[in-house]
């Protein structure tokens, strides 16, 4: 008979010899491990340079006058769109205050002076008497016509009576004209030579010596005050 000891020996190798079988039995039949995919890399993204470059940058121009054109006085510079100096002005054709037709086209061959206003304009109360006195002095030397931007006729009519101006006035009741001309900032008064080029562009609110001088442009001999 074998003795316990020995016995016990021999069933410890075969316990273990069993569980060394389950264990290789596991490895083998698992896969193999496949190695973790990776995120792609993106590209580098190219980022502006914030170093100065030689390469010119645009700036905003003003209209430049042409020869013989009077520069505007004390005044900002006349806006890109619209009419500027050198150009040709296209003519107004208006309602007139008086009845009929206030038609620019009718002074052609002589110089003309447009001035775009309004009644709530704290300028106009000053500019148009003195424009009225200066029409009084130029006689068939330069005629001066008002252009009325967006108003009913009664109101214009009380206020003109009112300062004692006669001069032609034409309603822009649709603010049609001044679009056109781009005569955003009231008033706005353009000079306009004997081929209705514009010479000179002024915004209100000059002393009386800019108004001459740019008269002056037009009608040299021109006796005013």
């Amino acid at each position: 008979m074998r003795s316990p000891v020995i016995i016990g020996v021999m069933a410890a190798l075969a316990l273990g010899g069993l569980v060394l079988a389950l264990f290789l039995g596991s490895a083998l039949s698992e896969p193999p491990q496949q190695p973790s995919p990776t995120a792609p890399t993106a590209p580098p993204v190219a980022r502006p340079s914030l170093e100065p470059t030689d390469s010119p940058v645009p700036t905003a121009t003003a209209a430049s006058p042409t020869p013989g054109t009077s520069p505007t006085a004390g005044s900002p510079q006349p806006p890109e769109t619209g009419v500027n100096l050198g150009q040709q002005a296209p003519a107004i054709s208006l309602p007139a205050l008086a009845g009929g037709t206030l038609d620019t086209s009718e002074y052609a061959g002589r110089p003309l002076w447009i001035n775009f206003m309004a009644t709530w304009c704290p300028q106009c109360v000053d500019e148009l008497p003195m424009m009225e006195s200066m029409q009084e002095q130029l006689g068939e030397g330069m005629t001066i016509v008002l252009v009325d931007v967006g108003e009913d006729e009664e109101r214009v009519a009380e206020f003109v009576e009112g300062l004692g101006v006669t001069l032609p006035v034409g309603l822009d009741r649709q603010a049609e004209t001044q679009v056109e001309w781009g005569a955003w900032v009231l008033p706005v008064h353009y000079w306009l030579d004997e081929q209705g080029v514009v010479r000179s562009i002024l915004y209100g609110g000059a002393p009386r010596s800019v108004f001459i001088e740019s008269v002056l442009n037009l009608v040299p001999d021109a006796d005013i005050e």
